[in-house]
């Protein structure tokens, strides 16, 4: 008897130590491990592999998600725990209109529930007021590959604005996460273009004017009764734009899309009702019906609503060959 009682304990000692074993080996850091003879390591691998396929399979049997639901629903919120500021991705994605990501922080807790509260407001000016509204996790937010994503709508078009986003449950609102700078899309012209700043060598308002067809883009900066074309230095590599005016930057940076360098055209314009003198840049396109949101890909430089651009309109109408466009 004494001996079997003796066996026993003998078992569950190694049963004990083994457990321990185990334990240590997969809370070793990393720094540690790769130190380890390399069947330890997949010894360390496959361990994790079980717990993870058996932490899957019981939270996908349906007794877990009954006891799940039934926490939740008779103690309406209250197992869940205090909720913590979401991470927050922004987009535009029209002119009054900015896609939001949220990455929740959740805790390790199988009960716990929470909503979102986004908040917006001008960057500047006198309408600085804070305006918000509450998302429902489980019905107003689309869940893509472990975030959150919605759309803010009704915002000012092209405007500079501010955004933040805080989490809330039944204990109350989290602190709220940083504040993010956001600037909503312009509404293009009827040329399919907009307005954009200029470098050093003009001052803070003055802007330039770019266009675009189905296969050209025009640009036109304007220039004193002063500047003679030798003033100017111009540069189009194709994917990049360079104007100089004596020197100092007037139009520098990446264009939106590649331009075909050979077929590159400026001249200065002296008389011109709309524009007035102005250096006048032709692009042509390297893809055709490519629809451009800006002229150069920096930050500062407006984008537009390509969505609203519409080429096959007036002179286009009567195009039935497409592969005229190719040309």
């Amino acid at each position: 008897m004494f001996a079997s009682a003796s066996m026993l304990l003998q078992i569950f000692a190694l049963i004990g130590y083994a457990s321990i074993c185990v334990f240590v080996l997969l809370l070793l850091p990393g720094s540690v491990l790769g130190k380890l003879p390399k069947p330890v390591r997949s010894a360390r691998a496959a361990l994790l592999g079980y717990f993870r396929r058996w932490r899957q399979l019981s939270t996908e049997g349906p007794f877990y998600r009954l006891a799940i639901w039934s926490g939740r629903k008779l103690f309406k919120g209250k197992l869940s725990s205090q909720s913590q500021a979401p991470d927050v991705r922004l987009k535009p994605t029209g002119c009054t209109e900015a896609q939001v990501t949220l990455g929740p922080n959740l805790p390790y807790n199988p009960f716990h529930e929470e909503n979102y509260v986004i908040s917006w407001c001008r960057a500047s000016g006198k309408d600085s007021a804070w305006r918000e509204k509450t998302f429902a996790s489980d019905s107003e937010l689309e869940k893509v590959s472990g975030k959150l994503r919605t759309h803010l709508s009704n915002l000012p078009e092209h405007a500079d604005l501010k955004l933040r986003a805080c989490a809330v449950n039944a204990w109350g609102r989290s602190a709220w996460s940083k504040e993010f700078e956001l600037q909503t899309l312009a509404k293009p012209t009827e040329e399919g273009g907009f307005t954009g700043p200029l470098g050093p060598a003009y001052g803070a308002k003055e802007t330039y004017t770019w266009t675009q067809t189905r296969t050209e883009v025009f640009v036109k900066i304007p220039v004193g009764a002063e500047v003679r074309a030798r003033d100017i230095k111009f540069k189009c590599t194709g994917p990049r734009l360079e104007v100089h005016l004596d020197g100092s930057e007037v139009l520098v940076g990446s264009l939106w899309k590649r331009v075909k360098p050979d077929e590159v055209f400026w001249t200065i314009e002296d008389k011109d009702a709309k524009y007035g003198r102005h250096l006048s840049v032709q692009l042509v396109k390297a893809e055709v019906l490519e629809k451009w949101p800006c002229l150069i890909d920096a930050i500062g430089h407006p984008r537009i609503d390509a969505r609203l651009i519409r080429f096959f309109t007036g002179e286009l109408e009567g195009i039935k060959d497409l592969s005229a466009l190719a040309g």
